[in-house]
């Protein structure tokens, strides 16, 4: 979504408000800046999760080897579960519902459970749009702005390039915020950010849960079907002459086939009526 952005001085905080407004939000940070939300964790998830629910997760993953999509720190200061929605009920119909409310096709949902100040999972930058909803405890964030990501670091992570390690780098005065119960933090795509339990709180732990909305590329969304397309072409499967192919020709057929699935021709009137 192209929105207008309107420059505003050099902050140490990210915006903050206690009510959800989409069309405000999609104006002023959708993919811009960070916002957080307090006290809005209903909207994304209630009741909240609480203590006992991690246990029983935890008692479930109990022997599960696989390793896929959980991660344990072997000293059990860190716990987290990449795309929960897939063990958790409860999340998975809280992506369904965020799906309907933001517009997006689909929706996921990562738990981190922390025990120990000053645990996390590090610095580090996503290709998703991510709203952390804070459960139990706190939570310390350090956040960045897209901008603080190199392009060609954005490119390798939209292309999910084999073994690139998607680390952030923070500015040298990143944003700083708390997250207590029921706050919830957007980040957006391409911003640097790391959260820590906080040192400072006196609780047993930190639970948290992020839900995502992963994003999309042209070439990621159109390259298969491109192909498809390309092998109905005679141009571009017919044997090749020996002083090599006609460019012209070439190209002419690739934007036939690339209009095919771009602009795809509308079902004339009353197709598919009884």
């Amino acid at each position: 979504m192209n929105t207008r952005r309107t420059e505003r001085p050099e902050t140490h905080r990210p915006d903050e408000t206690d009510r959800l407004d989409l069309d405000r939000f999609h104006r002023d940070h959708w993919r811009h800046r960070p916002v957080v939300l307090r006290g809005c964790g209903p909207r994304f998830l209630a009741p909240a999760l609480t203590w006992s629910d991690v246990t029983a997760l935890e008692g479930r993953l109990e022997g599960d080897t696989s390793g896929a999509g959980v991660h344990r720190r072997p000293d059990g200061t860190v716990l987290f579960v990449n795309q929960a929605q897939h063990t958790m009920p409860r999340l998975a119909a809280a992506c369904e519902k965020l799906a309907g409310l933001f517009g997006w096709d689909a929706c996921t949902a990562d738990l981190s459970v922390t025990r120990g100040g000053g645990a996390g999972i590090g610095c580090h930058f996503d290709h998703s749009d991510n709203f952390v909803v804070q459960q139990q405890g706190s939570k310390s964030w350090r956040v960045g702005l897209p901008e603080h990501t190199s392009r060609e670091r954005q490119r390798k992570r939209m292309l999910e390039t084999r073994g690139f390690v998607p680390s952030g780098s923070l500015p040298p005065r990143p944003w700083e915020v708390v997250l207590h119960p029921g706050d919830v933090l957007y980040l957006p795509l391409f911003a640097p950010h790391e959260g820590v339990e906080n040192p400072d709180g006196a609780d047993e732990g930190s639970v948290s849960v992020s839900f995502s909305y992963n994003a999309r590329s042209a070439l990621g969304t159109h390259l298969k079907p491109l192909l498809r397309a390309l092998a109905a072409q005679d141009a571009w499967w017919e044997p090749l002459p020996l002083d090599g192919a006609d460019p012209e020709r070439l190209e002419a057929a690739l934007v036939r086939a690339l209009r095919t699935i771009t602009r795809p021709a509308p079902e004339p009137a009353g197709q598919g009526e009884a």
